[in-house]
């Protein structure tokens, strides 16, 4: 091996060494499914399933945090110390249906969902709502935790991880 060939080699590993670490890829994709069923004056909201997307997040991660105030709901993610890591504004399907005529003489159940980067580790999702000022105030909320979503079953690996549950009900009545 030539001197220089030698050179050049110690050139690319030295330029490899000094190099920045490669990010690790984008993180998976978490989804809270829930049930919105109001009508007559009064919301309800209960856990459907968490489930971890079998694709990783497609979003950016550079504007986690929502500045727009946009939307007749907000949800937030946040950490186990209170800290704000994720959070959007936006509508839905119930939004639309409570402004008819019906609402005010029946109950209905929408099925939504809330898709965010997966945490690292436990947190709180929030669900928001705007209230007679137009201030968000907290409807709802669900703790969290990635670990306990369970793999999907062997072979199965476009299938989600997802975890039903029952219970967790939340309410408000409006005024």
């Amino acid at each position: 091996m030539s001197a220089r060939v030698a050179l050049v080699l110690a050139a690319i590993v030295a330029g490899m060494a000094a190099a920045p670490a490669r990010a690790a890829g984008p993180p998976s994709t978490m989804r809270v499914d829930y049930f919105h069923t109001g009508g007559q004056g009064v919301d309800l909201y209960s856990l459907d399933r968490i489930v971890i997307e079998p694709l990783p997040w497609p979003g950016s991660l550079e504007r986690a945090v929502d500045e727009t105030n946009l939307g007749t709901y907000r949800f937030e993610v946040r950490d186990t110390a209170g800290r704000l890591l994720y959070s959007r504004g936006f509508d839905t399907v119930y939004a639309e249906w409570a402004t008819t005529s019906e609402a005010g003489t029946a109950h209905r159940t929408f099925g939504d969902s809330l898709r965010f980067p997966a945490p690292s580790g436990p947190v709180k999702v929030v669900l928001k709502a705007r209230n007679a000022d137009q201030a968000f105030e907290t409807v709802w909320q669900v703790d969290v935790d990635p670990a306990a979503v369970p793999e999907p079953a062997e072979g199965d690996a476009a299938a989600p991880r997802s975890r039903c549950a029952g219970g967790s009900w939340g309410h408000r009545v409006k005024s």
